[in-house]
């Protein structure tokens, strides 16, 4: 196939539409640097034999590093870039170990992020264990037979892959998977990326409670774009890892395009990408950010350019995403749309061309993205597609900046309420009470409300878990998310889910909603019973939703202050509510508006999280249309300026501006998930970016190129560039004294 030719009709076709592609960036990279060879290090003759036996001789420079830190008994982070080998450098000293020792089983558990990721690495960790070595292999999770448990458990394996979400519960309710926590001498937990925000504050109360029954096993994180390993290792682990690097990038060669978006919306331009890859054979995997917008993306490639696409995203049943992950490794589908389910390791065969249709939530997701095309030899191509957003306005001036960006930290929270809430009763419940006084100072604050619900009651400096409520609460809730699970039904029955407080922008009476390439109404939405019903609609609709809400804070709580420029900041506790009003209709090719439409009853729901406040003052402003369109501006600005400074997705955190010069950010999760934590630590560097986006703009007075918002709650109304610069400027040069916070005042504008 000739790369050549098909990026040429690509640009003839992106011409039509006004659109082009603007950078063009080469990527190769060879092997690693080579350290020793295998039987230098020590290791069992027989593990010595096997690896040379699948043309193992010499390992890399960073696998030497990492196999003696980890037969060191060190708890290890392993950093390394998509197939460099990572899982050799953690698993040869496991099975050396094993071939050793012949001690209690299992001598090591894997713990892979996703019950479809850990299966999928079962074959590959099974070619290297088993055959010549007798290591053995098995799985546990929730679709292991009963009686394939009961086996592991009587005469557990060598090695034990499991996933978060099986040991989360079992902890609780299986002694079995107690007792192989208590032998295990390794415990690794590989894609560790992945354990961020939100999911990374529940892994880290998962690790903490399996320590209390393993005797101080050896820790291993893997992961291939981790910006601060020691410092996030630390959080999740409670333990200092010492830390070995390996090369950043994947091996080959690939090409990433940068591409203005012209006239047409990305998700149009997506599917028009991705036909013409796959009408010249290739396959190609679109991403989005959004459930929603993935979709669409799939619907519009099938109505069309009649494609065979399929839609890889959460809610929908594990079934369903295996089906379409086997279809795509079998090249029955050419094309895939998916979110970040597919971001990390699946196999889904070779691939040939990633699409994404807006820059990632940070830098490593796009490594990570980009890291899918092109492997096992062949050349990848990597669109990105660059429309009406204020970071990619950003890149578009300097794409060569995009490309030698650091790899952004990761962040949790680890004293998030509700993930506490969880943790401190499943804790409870996994034995006979628990000492009051024994109680993490991090979980501690739960207490009062799992005793105030009836979950658990307290005696003699003691609390003892209800475990039926217990049990209710961890299968009514997730680790990948804080907030409560809402359950979709319609004509079919349970369809899927969605988690608040996204249930109420994603499924408000009136949105439309998609799933598995099918267009439903949402009709009513019950917050009570966790429930929303909708309607299948017909395949043709030619239209998409976007809410119209308003976020109003009740109540504040700070934990830290520090000043920016003029302005003093509070970081701490905010109580939200939001209250969804309405919605737009927008044509589903060009995203054009056609209506706004009111709510008959706005939804309401509130909630805590951590935040950000600060009272910005007025610098001269003639009207209240002029201070408060110069609030939110700002608000918008620093929000999207936080994406490259702080790694975070445009979902990670929300905002909200008032009359009175109070702007607040926010984590959107509920308890927090740390990333508006990270905004405060860095709001110095992310308003150089903020000031550099508004001072480049050509615009009269904004637009969606410096302060517009997609998820702005009034469709973009009221906000000023200009005044917004100039609100900036004047804090940073501490041009206007500091003002206390106070309350904030009048109607807030999210």
């Amino acid at each position: 196939m000739d790369f050549n030719i098909i990026s040429k009709s690509i640009e003839a076709a992106l011409s039509r539409f006004g659109c082009k592609i603007i950078y063009v960036y080469r990527e190769e990279h060879g092997d690693p640097e080579p350290g020793l060879p295998v039987d230098s290090l020590g290791l069992h003759s027989s593990l010595v034999d096997a690896l040379k036996s699948y043309g193992i001789r010499v390992f890399y420079k960073y696998q030497v590093e990492a196999i003696n830190a980890i037969m060191s008994g060190l708890d290890t982070m392993i950093v390394s870039g998509t197939g460099t080998g990572k899982t050799e450098a953690f698993l040869v000293p496991i099975i050396d170990y094993a071939l050793k020792s012949g001690g209690d089983r299992p001598i090591a558990i894997l713990v892979y992020p996703t019950k479809a990721l850990s299966r999928d690495q079962v074959h590959r960790l099974r070619i290297l264990s088993e055959g010549k070595l007798g290591i053995n292999v098995a799985i546990l999770d929730g679709d292991t037979p009963q009686a394939e448990r009961r086996a592991i458990y009587d005469n557990p394996p060598h090695i034990l892959v499991t996933n978060p979400d099986m040991i989360h519960y079992s902890l609780v309710f299986s002694k079995g998977m107690r007792g192989l926590i208590s032998r295990a001498r390794f415990i690794v937990f590989d894609e560790f990326h992945l354990y961020n925000g939100v999911f990374g504050s529940h892994i880290k109360w998962i690790i903490y409670r399996m320590l209390k029954y393993a005797e101080n096993p050896i820790l291993v994180g893997s992961g291939a774009t981790i910006g601060n390993p020691e410092d996030i290792g630390y959080k999740i682990f409670n333990r200092k890892p010492i830390v070995v690097y390996g090369p950043k990038r994947r091996r080959g060669t690939a090409y990433h395009y940068l591409v203005d978006s012209g006239r047409i919306t990305r998700w149009s331009l997506a599917a028009l990408i991705a036909s013409i890859l796959a009408k010249n054979g290739l396959k190609a995997l679109v991403f989005t950010d959004s459930q929603q917008m993935a979709e669409l993306i799939a619907r519009i490639i099938v109505k069309n350019y009649s494609v065979k696409v399929g839609v890889h995203r959460a809610g929908l049943s594990a079934e369903y995403r295996k089906n379409i992950e086997e279809a795509f490794k079998r090249r029955d589908l050419q094309v895939v749309v998916a979110t970040p389910t597919l971001e990390f390791g699946l196999d889904i065969g070779d691939l040939d061309a990633v699409i994404m249709t807006g820059l990632p939530r940070s830098y490593s997701s796009y490594i990570q993205r980009a890291g899918r095309a092109g492997r096992r030899g062949r050349i990848g191509l990597i669109y990105t597609i660059l429309g009406d957003d204020s970071i990619e306005a950003y890149f578009s001036y300097s794409p060569k900046e995009f490309f030698e960006q650091e790899i952004p930290p990761s962040y949790i929270e680890s004293s998030n309420s509700e993930v506490a809430k969880i943790h401190l009763a499943a804790m409870i419940a996994e034995g006979l009470g628990l000492s009051v006084s024994s109680i993490p100072q991090e979980l501690a604050l739960a207490l009062s409300d799992l005793l105030s619900r009836g979950l658990v009651k307290a005696s003699r400096g003691r609390v003892y878990a209800n475990l039926s409520r217990v049990r209710a609460l961890l299968q009514n809730s997730s680790i990948r998310s804080s907030g409560p699970i809402v359950r979709i039904f319609s004509e079919e029955g349970e369809i899927g889910f969605r988690e608040l407080p996204m249930t109420l922008f994603d499924l408000y009476p009136g949105a439309i909603y998609y799933h598995a390439g099918k267009p439903y109404i949402s009709q009513k939405l019950d917050l009570e019973s966790l429930r929303v019903t909708v309607r299948s609609l017909p395949v043709e609709i030619g239209y998409y939703t976007r809410p119209l809400y308003t976020i109003d804070v009740e109540s504040i709580k700070p934990i830290e202050d520090r000043l920016f420029g003029s302005v003093k900041l509070e970081y701490g506790d905010l109580k939200l509510t939001v209250r969804v009003e309405g919605y737009t209709m927008r044509e589903e090719y060009s995203g054009a508006l056609i209506s706004e439409v009111q709510l008959e009853k706005p939804i309401t729901w509130s909630y805590w999280t951590k935040g950000i406040i600060g009272k910005y003052p007025n610098t001269g402003f003639k009207t209240i249309i002029e201070a408060i369109s110069s609030y939110h501006a700002l608000e918008h600005t620093l929000i999207s300026a936080s994406k490259p400074v702080a790694g975070l997705a445009d979902t990670d955190v929300g905002g909200v501006s008032y009359p009175s010069g109070h702007i607040i950010i926010y984590d959107s999760s509920p308890g927090g998930n740390g990333a508006s934590k990270l905004i405060f630590n860095r709001i110095d560097k992310i308003a150089k970016v903020a000031e550099e986006i508004m001072a480049n703009c050509s615009c009269t007075d904004g637009c969606p190129k410096c302060v517009y918002s997609p998820y702005c709650g009034n469709n973009n109304k009221l906000l000023s560039r200009r005044g917004a610069l100039k609100l900036l400027r004047s804090i940073l040069s501490k041009a206007i004294p500091q003002e206390e916070i106070g309350e904030p005042e009048g109607n807030p504008i999210a």
